[in-house]
């Protein structure tokens, strides 16, 4: 799973809002259903992957991924 998660981290993710939470976001790498969720910064890591299950912290953002506007923020 590590070297998965090294090559997503090196990917350019466009990240689709999810309707379980305004803090989580989805996409489909390699086949495989992503999803990431913001964390509490800086008290928690910065954001968490998480892969069939398993949960990775991640503390920095890679600059390759783009996240949708936040869904409170007007357009």
């Amino acid at each position: 799973m590590a070297s998965l998660i090294d090559e997503l981290q090196q990917s350019e993710i466009a990240w689709r809002a999810s309707r379980e939470s305004p803090y989580m976001f989805q996409a489909v790498f390699k086949g495989e259903d992503i999803l990431v969720r913001l964390n509490d910064f800086p008290d928690e890591p910065l954001c968490t992957i998480i892969i069939r299950g398993t949960e990775t912290d991640v503390h920095d953002f890679p600059k390759c991924w783009t996240l949708p506007r936040h869904r409170g923020e007007k357009p």
